[in-house]
């Protein structure tokens, strides 16, 4: 689909040579994290992509709640909720901690806090970490009004701030949209994401890139997101996304 409220984007150059048959020779990572979509704790929810891709043509997900079995049913198994709708997969491939960060990298800022560390650390014992990428082509009998020619979408099963500063604070490299979409709805966060004092902001505000340009924030129960959860991206909501109660705000730089 696209939201028409959101600058449209035209294919990047690197997908489309994967499209063309190009021979990808290592880890497109900084491509990969141009202009892309960051949702953590993001389940296996399938909504950014439905509703953006157009807008976006790079979705990076991050959920350590996930593991790599259950992955890869949702995304190859024959059910009718599989996969992307109206598009078949041109590429997958499995990604490696060498493909992301230098050996012997770990995260710059961690939890101070006694509690919040002891929460982290029991969420942690319970991830399998693993990371997978593809890209998808839109199949010939779908309406283009559906999405874009492709996109690419990569997964990791691990802990959202982590994987942030080892991608983007890293690399100086800002998502062009952040989704906050009830994370740990079960349960299965060790903090409050989406509080203006949670570690996770700290991590993002600690980028030299700066905040996204967009944030999408949402849930399961109406009334609850009709306004942003950080105060950075205060102002008019842009625009209601149909599912999961999300609307999308735009960083106001004057906050």
């Amino acid at each position: 689909m696209m939201i028409i409220e959101l600058p449209e984007m035209q294919l990047p150059k690197w997908i489309g040579a994967i499209a063309k048959g190009h021979t990808v020779r290592e880890f497109p990572l900084e491509n990969i994290l141009t202009d892309s979509l960051y949702y953590p704790a993001s389940g296996l929810n399938g909504t950014p992509v439905k509703f953006l891709a157009g807008n976006i043509f790079s979705f990076v997900y991050a959920d350590y709640g996930i593991n790599q079995n259950k992955f890869l049913a949702d995304l190859n198994g024959g059910g009718p909720r599989c996969g992307f709708e109206g598009y078949h997969s041109i590429l997958q491939q499995e990604i490696l901690r060498k493909d992301i960060v230098p050996d012997g990298w770990r995260p710059s800022l961690v939890p101070t806090q006694e509690n919040e560390r002891i929460r982290l650390l029991d969420r942690e014992k319970k991830c399998h970490p693993f990371g997978h990428w593809s890209v998808w082509q839109r199949n010939p009998k779908s309406e283009p009004s559906i999405g874009p020619s492709h996109f690419s979408f990569v997964f990791f099963s691990g802990e959202m701030s982590a994987i942030y500063q080892g991608l983007y604070c890293r690399l100086k490299i800002a998502p062009k949209i952040l989704a906050i979409i009830q994370p740990g709805a079960i349960g299965g966060e060790w903090e409050n994401v989406s509080s203006n004092e949670s570690f996770f902001k700290k991590v993002v505000k600690s980028n030299q890139a700066e905040f996204p340009e967009y944030l999408i924030y949402g849930g399961f129960g109406r009334g609850f997101y009709e306004s942003p959860c950080w105060s950075e991206y205060n102002g008019n909501r842009l625009v209601q996304l149909p599912e999961r109660y999300a609307g999308i705000w735009k960083l106001n730089r004057d906050a």
